[in-house]
């Protein structure tokens, strides 16, 4: 995973792949998190195989792509589906082209405002720095390995789903939505070698590109007021 969908951490992508060239092996990278807010470049990443998904850069949900190298090395793929041979016999069964026109569209405007996220970073770290002043919270991540739009912060021993109820104007979460439905800690969490406490105690902050100023002093000003009770 170039970028971790809960604490916006970037993996050293080409450091890995080269290790792994060196063995003789493909090097895949689920890349869906990190395009679109990061430049994403195949050939100096030395990425093999690589996933992406629309919904993540306003596109239309229910459509991916998957990157497939050609040459040095030539990938081949078992078919996943079987059937009329669609996808160069890779996925069988009629093509969504709505959905992929759409990706192809998102993808093209996700590159001419990519530049936006540094105005994004701007406002994530106005964010972080101001609820880092109150007291037991901390972030879970590096400082600047990381994605431009999202914060992950740990809030002392307050549990953070008990949190979020408290703000019920501000979309906040406490993990992924792959993962919304069960009530055991951040697995990614917990693998970073946290407490199960801080595990429970910690809160993702992500931004969008439509994410304004006014939102983020609204969301300081609301997390100040609680936690200074």
């Amino acid at each position: 995973m170039y970028a971790n969908n809960e604490t916006g951490v970037l993996q050293p992508i080409q450091a890995i792949s080269e290790i792994t060239h060196q063995k003789g092996a493909i090097f895949m990278s689920d890349c869906v998190q990190a395009l679109g807010k990061i430049h994403v470049n195949v050939q100096d990443l030395g990425i093999d195989v690589m996933p992406i998904s629309a919904h993540k850069i306003y596109g239309p949900k229910g459509v991916g792509a998957l990157y497939i190298r050609r040459r040095s090395p030539r990938v081949s793929l078992t078919a996943l589906l079987h059937g009329g041979g669609h996808e160069k016999g890779l996925r069988s069964g009629t093509l969504n082209v709505p959905g992929i026109v759409g990706l192809g569209k998102a993808i093209e405007i996700a590159e001419s405002e990519i530049e936006h996220f540094h105005f994004l970073e701007d406002l994530r770290n106005k964010l972080e720095s101001s609820l880092l002043n109150i007291s037991d919270v901390v972030r879970n991540g590096d400082k600047y390995l990381r994605l431009p739009s999202v914060s992950n912060l740990s809030f002392g021993k307050l549990k953070a789903d008990s949190l979020i109820m408290k703000f019920p104007t501000i979309a906040l979460s406490t993990g992924s939505a792959c993962t919304s439905a069960l009530i055991s800690p951040s697995h990614v969490l917990a693998a970073m070698g946290f407490s199960e406490e801080r595990c429970y105690a910690s809160i993702r902050f992500s931004l969008g590109k439509n994410s304004t100023i006014a939102e983020i002093d609204a969301t300081i000003q609301a997390f100040t007021h609680l936690l200074g009770r």
